[in-house]
């Protein structure tokens, strides 16, 4: 496999893992007052938000100037910040009546499990570079 590719591999098994733990545990999140939807939506925008961080962050690490990749993390904590805040805003004008209060912490805690994922596979890219 592509290496550029096998770096995607464990951002997209935490993907369809999280999208599996919610449609197999749908009735009971579903009792407890979580919308499916809204935490299918936000995994899946979480997902693609931390493909392009990802991106960002990587040829930041490929360029020989370490400012450079400085700059790309900076970037990537950026744009995943305002993506964030313009998806909750969205959701919040949309959805003013009925806002649901657990899957938007629940999209919370998903972020912080996309960023562990995009962290630890950072550091094992950074240290087969130094490695090489």
């Amino acid at each position: 496999m592509n290496q550029n590719k096998k770096i995607f591999v464990p951002i997209a098994l935490v993907f369809i893992i999280l999208n599996g733990v919610i449609i197999i545990m749908r009735s009971f999140l579903e009792k407890n007052g979580f919308d499916i939807d809204t935490l299918i939506y936000a995994n899946f925008l979480l997902f693609i938000i931390s493909i392009i961080g990802f991106v960002f962050q990587k040829r930041g690490l490929q360029s020989p100037n370490p400012q450079a990749f400085v700059r790309g993390m900076y970037a990537s904590m950026m744009v995943k910040l305002f993506i964030c805040m313009i998806a909750v805003l969205v959701y919040v004008l949309l959805f003013r009546s009925k806002i649901n209060k657990p899957a938007i912490f629940a999209a919370m805690a998903m972020y912080i499990v996309y960023t562990v994922i995009e962290v630890k596979t950072l550091m094992k890219v950074a240290r087969k570079k130094t490695n090489a």
